[in-house]
């Protein structure tokens, strides 16, 4: 064995660590999900938080609107994605492509229940908002 091989082997191991973005105990740091933006019917705005999205069985959305803030789990649905929180009254976010849609359901476990509508929207993208669909 060649006596710079442990140099060698040192200084790529460091290269590794230094390009991963280690930086030792607190020094790491780690962005949260995105705030993804909707513009919906009557000039209200919805920003979704997704989380864990890959795990079905955990993923979840955080939804601001009118001021308010709902978390909601995903639930089962025939097309699309769907989020239905819980309570007395659960709220349900449907998406479809970049239609999204907040409505009050009164059974959160009825994939066909469509509920009262609160909201009709379209994803936001860059600065203007894709108006297709909005009524």
């Amino acid at each position: 064995m060649n006596r710079s091989s442990p140099f060698a082997v040192a200084a790529l191991v460091g290269a590794a660590v230094m390009l991963s973005g280690f930086a030792g105990g607190g020094g790491r740091v780690k962005s949260g999900p995105a705030i993804i933006p909707y513009a919906c019917d009557g000039g209200r705005e919805v920003q979704a938080v997704y989380e864990h999205g890959g795990d079905y069985l955990h993923a979840r959305v955080q939804l601001t609107y009118d001021g308010q803030t709902a978390a909601l789990n995903a639930a089962p649905t025939l097309t699309g994605s769907r989020y239905v929180g819980s309570g007395a009254q659960p709220l349900a976010w449907s998406l479809r492509g970049e239609q999204a849609w907040l409505a009050q359901v009164g059974d959160a476990g009825n994939v066909e229940e469509a509920g009262q509508p609160i909201a009709q929207c379209v994803r936001v993208r860059g600065t203007t908002a894709h108006s297709e669909g909005l009524h």
